[in-house]
């Protein structure tokens, strides 16, 4: 048996100073991996056009995919205070930086004093923190334009649970509100808040494809491309599919085209 491996129970040595977490890599190596890493993608970018190229970022583009879609679930079932805990480890850090899922800090201002004991501790902590390196994947995507991560989500298990005419204002996935609504066999999902101020659209009605909103007389918006009838800003719309399993789902940070009549 190899000296690295050791049965149940057996003792083991004790981690770095500054790894936190026992993995395969010293947080040194981790740090050198993502250079790596950076200047390899640093190097696609550069590689003239071709299909050859193209080909390359779409496999980035799906596996990218595949963990932000994963951990976005793992996430979901942690408990709550886990992932604060977990992220102090610079590997775990930048995969959660890496995908948007890092916890938001703390407002300073309301954070209470710390007493001296507390506060040299924490002092000692600070300095004893890694520092967490660049994520490589970044170079991807422009820093002038937001980023964009495609998805569904399942709103509703069971299409019959909206019937045709009504809508579903309770939505919340992903932190956005969305309104549901549903005109025949026709499905229409738009943000859950009025754009004159921001107002939940909760207890908003559909009549055909006209969604009214309930806190500003005479504001009404079109689900079928969220355009306010009358002029003004319109609402985000998303697209909305129904998947094997018959479940509603919306389509997050994608294209949308809506279908109206040509005539």
């Amino acid at each position: 048996m190899p000296a690295a491996l050791t049965s149940p129970g057996a003792s083991v040595l004790a981690p770095e100073p500054d790894q936190q977490l026992v993995g395969f890599m010293t947080n040194v190596a981790w740090g050198g991996l993502l250079d790596e890493v950076n200047s390899l993608v640093e190097k696609m970018e550069s590689l003239p056009d071709g299909e050859v190229k193209a080909d390359l970022f779409r496999l980035l583009d799906g596996i990218d995919t595949m963990h932000r879609e994963a951990l976005r679930r793992l996430v979901r079932l942690f408990k709550e205070g886990v992932l604060e805990k977990v992220v102090s480890d610079p590997a775990i850090h930048t995969l959660m930086e890496l995908y948007d899922l890092l916890p938001p800090e703390e407002d300073e201002g309301g954070a209470p004093e710390p007493t001296a004991s507390g506060k040299a501790e924490s002092e000692q902590t600070a300095s004893a923190k890694p520092v967490f390196p660049t994520i490589p994947i970044r170079v991807l995507r422009s820093s002038s334009a937001p980023s964009r991560f495609p998805h569904w989500v399942p709103v509703l298990a069971e299409l019959h649970r909206l019937t045709s005419g009504s809508i579903r204002d309770d939505i919340v996935v992903d932190d956005l509100a969305l309104v549901l609504a549903r005109r025949e066999d026709r499905l229409f999902a738009v943000d859950g808040r009025c754009r004159v101020d921001g107002s939940p659209l909760r207890g908003a009605s559909l009549s055909g494809y006209t969604l009214s909103c309930p806190n500003h007389s005479g504001c009404h918006y079109d689900v079928r491309n969220g355009a306010r009838i009358g002029g003004g800003e319109s609402l985000t719309c998303h697209p909305v599919k129904v998947d094997d399993q018959g479940r509603v789902m919306v389509g997050l940070d994608m294209d949308f085209k809506p279908e109206l009549p040509s005539f």
